[in-house]
Formats: structure tokens, sequence, C-alpha cells
């Protein structure tokens, strides 16, 4: 029942008669109205994100409040009218600091921007186990072909802001979160296999190459191409950056990977190395570098809208669910010619073949995009029991800072907002205590301490697999296979010479040569070139040849910097020279308790 405030007194509502018998019920003569649901304040977060994922019934929760109210509930008098002295306002209007037209509240409306990922959106669904792999990890979620599992899904530009337009150049995030019976489970990865940097090092630099320049606040190619220049590895990824990889059809044409490898644990405490891909239904669709500049100034929110508009349409995005699988005794590089544990690589599926586990459905877009899309916070370590890290350096490092930059950006209750609530765990009691806007039971009156004569509730069954590393030496010796190898390319070749067509290739000179003019040190795009060249020798040409023609050098030129290009800014006492490699062993008793 809607009510017009102009034709009814507020007093008179209908609903009023309930309240103050509820209240008068509860206590005596308190009138406690609780007759709405007060903007959800009297549903918890679970409730919350039941509904809102569309798990349990209840709808959209529409305003059904008698009147306007300030936050602490008090009738809020006039939206247009500040309380004045001779038509000046006054300090001592609450509302008019309540309200966005003063800093007070307006400038605290909105948590930090991701330093990462900051523009995207996301949306609602299930996963749904479709194949058999109790073999290989015991993870609740995947236990039983049939069973679903609800998720929310968060697709993202990777390095452009919130103000930039979703169909610039640039990686795509994938990141989804599943909602299982033993807690949150979060796969936050790319559209791209495989990432810039392997060292964590290195991590925040990738990132800040591609910001904006921090003297005038545009886009910095110097910087871009400077650290590809100097970083071989780094241009397998930098190869599908300018590929047409780099500007898909909006968030749901996208496939979607892992990039890491991880490792699946079975019941009987056996584990094996594992990489995850989505591949979207309807394939991978990309627009030229043409048609994205075109959509950018057409509709630069395209990808939010298109996801946005399927899922009201009903055409609910679905990706199907793969995993290729590894024995640890496999996982040796000196065997395998390439370091299965470097997240610049991939794995050949001719040798590890994609095994469908599972397909991932969105269908329900969210309710409030503050709430459910800017304060959803994603790990790579919201691991569940069965799902497991690696030694891949990267990937163990993301498993602490993103939880802390969340943590940062959010605050260290984010499990409060529905949206990171584990509403489905089958039990839930946070070691956690305190905090800013802790509301909920605050651990429900356990002990602050561990171990305690009160409870003691732990599960041993869930310790990760022991795994053996390659040598226990402390020293920052290199232990990537490729470092300081002219190998690190082959794989990049690979893409280039036999995955991609002729067409893909124009593209990608094209599309690179286009942003290479920008750089305004011929030293940057020479060292550049000569990274290309190392990956294939028409690469190099192909996008030398459509440069304004530089008088500083020639294509010689390059190929002569080539020779020693796989070196540069390896310094030489820490690459491997001992036998130095990543490897995650299962030694002969890896199960606890055996």
């Amino acid at each position: 029942m809607s009510l017009n405030t102009n034709q009814m007194d507020p007093r008179q509502h209908p609903l009023r008669a309930t309240a103050t018998a509820i209240g008068a019920g509860l206590r005596g003569e308190y009138r406690g109205p609780r007759a709405s649901h007060m903007q959800s304040a009297n549903e918890g977060p679970a409730d919350i994100i039941a509904k809102v994922s569309g798990c349990a019934p209840g709808g959209k929760r529409e305003d059904d409040a008698l009147y306007f109210t300030n936050n602490e509930g008090i009738p809020f008098p006039d939206p247009a009218h500040s309380k004045t002295v001779g038509g000046i306002p006054v300090a001592s209007d609450v509302f008019l600091f309540h309200i966005s037209t003063d800093r007070s509240l307006w400038s605290r409306s909105k948590p930090l921007e991701r330093m990462v990922h900051p523009c995207g959106s996301g949306a609602f669904g299930f996963f749904e186990c479709t194949q058999d792999v109790t073999g290989f990890t015991k993870a609740d979620f995947l236990s039983s072909v049939g069973e679903k599992t609800p998720v929310f899904a968060r697709f993202s530009t990777v390095t452009f802001g919130r103000e930039f337009p979703d169909e610039g150049r640039n990686p795509r995030g994938f990141a989804v979160k599943f909602y299982t019976m033993e807690g949150n489970y979060d796969i936050v990865g790319l559209n791209f296999p495989v990432f810039f940097a392997r060292d964590p090092i290195q991590g925040p630099d990738v990132i800040r190459s591609q910001y904006r320049n921090p003297k005038n606040f545009l886009l910095d190619y110097d910087a871009l191409f400077d650290l590809l220049a100097n970083t071989p590895e780094a241009n397998h990824a930098g190869l599908m950056f300018f590929s047409d990889h780099g500007t898909p059809q909006g968030w749901r044409n996208n496939h979607g990977y892992g990039c890491h490898t991880f490792k699946w644990v079975n019941g009987d405490g056996k584990f094996v190395y594992i990489k995850y891909h989505f591949m979207a239904r309807g394939g991978q669709k990309q627009f030229t570098d043409e048609e994205a500049v075109r959509i950018c100034g057409e509709d630069p929110d395209y990808s939010k809208r298109d996801l946005w508009d399927a899922i009201e349409r009903g055409e609910n995005p679905e990706w199907t669910a793969f995993v290729q699988v590894m024995q640890p005794e496999e996982a040796d590089p000196d065997r395998l010619g390439f370091d299965p544990f470097d997240v610049t690589k991939v794995w050949p599926r001719a040798e590890f073949p994609m095994r469908e586990f599972g397909r991932l459905v969105l269908n329900k877009n969210p309710e409030n995009f503050h709430r459910d899309v800017e304060q959803a916070a994603f790990s790579p370590g919201s691991m569940v029991p069965g799902i497991e890290d690696s030694p891949d350096p990267l990937l163990q490092f993301r498993m602490f800072f993103y939880r802390d930059a969340q943590y940062h950006r959010i605050g260290v209750n984010l499990h409060q907002i529905p949206v990171n609530c584990p509403f489905m765990a089958k039990s839930y009691a946070s070691l956690n205590f305190d905090g800013p806007m802790r509301t909920d039971a605050n651990h429900a009156g356990n002990k602050q301490y561990a171990p305690n004569s009160f409870a003691h509730k732990f599960r041993p069954d869930t310790a990760e697999a022991p795994y053996a590393v390659n040598d226990s030496i402390v020293s920052r010796k290199s232990h990537f296979w490729h470092e300081g190898k002219k190998s690190d390319y082959a794989q990049a070749t690979q893409l280039w010479v036999r995955v991609m067509t002729p067409q893909q290739r124009e593209n990608t000179c094209k599309n690179t040569a286009k942003y290479l003019r920008y750089v305004k040190f011929p030293e940057i795009q020479k060292k550049y070139l000569a990274q290309l060249y190392n990956i294939s020798p028409d690469y190099a040409k192909g996008v030398f040849d459509r440069l304004p023609k530089p008088e500083e050098f020639d294509l010689e030129e390059v190929e002569q910097l080539t020779k020693d290009a796989h070196l540069w800014y390896k310094e030489k006492a820490f690459l491997p020279t001992g036998g130095e490699k990543l490897m995650g062993y299962a030694p002969p008793k890896a199960v606890y308790g055996v």
C-alpha cells in the first residue's frame, strides 16, 4: 500500500494501529513501530543476501516506511528548506548535515575506490556441478553432480579508474564468489590466462605502469611500454593486451581464467594441481580497436549495460567450467619444458586436457549497486576445504594483500555486508572480535582467546595437505625455471605463430603501433621492439612499419638488442644457477595422521 503524505496524515496510516499493538504487547505502554522492514535494519546480512541472491523468497525490499527519517529514525521535516536565521543556514540543522548538500555525509557516502579493478559491475546466479570430480577434490560444493551453489560474479577493467569507459583497452577482471556450505570461496582471475608479473615484488609496479601519470593525470604510455620493454616475461600477457583480447565485447562474452595454479585435495588427503577455465557459452567475442573506440564514445557504460539488460531480458549469461589436472610428480619444469607455477605461462592443452566440471549461470541483477557490487570483497586466500594454494609466488602474496586491501577499503567487519556474508555456511563462528561497525553478536559470548576450557571446536581434518619444496635455502635467488633464458618467449611465440589468425596478427600490430607512437623516448620504443622481435621477428617488423619513421634507430639496431633482451634487469647474482626451481612434491607421508 502506498502512502501519499499530501492526502493522509502519517499518524492515521492503517499500519499505525498494528504497530501500536505490537509495541504494547512487547513492553507495557511502549509503542515501537517496527511495522516496516526499516531498510533491512531488522534483517541480518545472511537474511538479506539469501533474498538478494535469489536463494530465499522475499523479493526486493522496497521502502514501506510511514515517512522519511534521518539515520537515527527521527522524522525528516522537509527536503527543500533548511533551518535558517534571516535566510542563512545554521549549524544546528542536523538534517542539513545529514543529506548530500553537506560534506559531513556526502564525502563519506562511498567506500574507497579499489586500487585495482575499480570500474566494474556484477550479478548473482548459481554454479552447478556437472561432472564427478570427487576423486580429485573433497570440496563440498563439488561433492555431487547436480549440486547447485549460489554465486556472485563481478567483472571489471583492471587499471582504469571508475571514470573510464568500459571498452577501453585493458585486461578484464573475472571474479566469482561461491557461497558454499563450508564458507565462501573466491576465484579472482582475468580474461587472460596469464599475467604480466610472476614475482610478487613486481606486482604493484605492473599496475602503476598502467596508471595515469601523477604529474599530469594523462595515460602514461612511456611507463606502460618501458616496463614491458624491461620485463621479458611480461610480454606474453602484453601480446594479449594489444590483441583484440584487450577489447572484448562486454563482460558476458569473455572467457574467464583462474590464472594461477591451485591444488585440489581429495578425501584421502591426496592432491593434484589444477588450472581453472570458464568458457563463455556463446564463445568469446571481441571488438576491433576501431569498434571499441566508437563504443567508448557512444556508450561509456557498454559492458555494464549489456550485462544488466541481458539478465533483465532473461538471457542469462552462462559459462562452462573446465579444469586442467596435473599430478604432483608431473609438476617438474625439467620434465615439462615450462614452469607450471609461473603465472606468465600456460599449460598446453594437448598435454593437460580440459575437463568439464560445471557451469556458471548469472540470472539475477543486484538490487543496489553500492551495497551489492561496490562493497563486494574478493580474495584469492578465501579457499574452502578441498581447494588450496600452490607454490606460485604471486598467488602466495595475493592471498595476503587482497584481503588486507579490502580490510582497508571497507573495514575488518566486511563480512557483515550482505554480499560478503557466508550465508550458506553450515557453521559460522568467527574468531575475530570487535572492530568498527561490529553489529552482530561479536562472537556470542565465546572467550576471546584460544585454546580455552569452555569451547574447543576446531576441524583438524581441514588442515592443508603437506607438500615439499625444492630446497630449504633462504635467499633472493630466482626459482623461476625460465629466468634469464630465451625460453621465456616460447609460449608467446606459439600464441603468435600457431594460435592467432593472420587477421588477428594484423590487428595486434596495428593496435600496438597506435599506442607505441605516443612514447616520447626512442630508447623505450627500440627496447620494446626488441622484446617483440624475440617473440617473432614479423611481429616486431609489423609494429615498426606502422610507426612514424624513427630517425633515431632502424630495425637492424632492434635485432642487435635482442641478443641479451632476455637478461635485461635480471641481476646475475639472483639468476638460478644451482638447480633452483619451484616444486611442490607430495612427500611419502603426505596426509596428516599417516
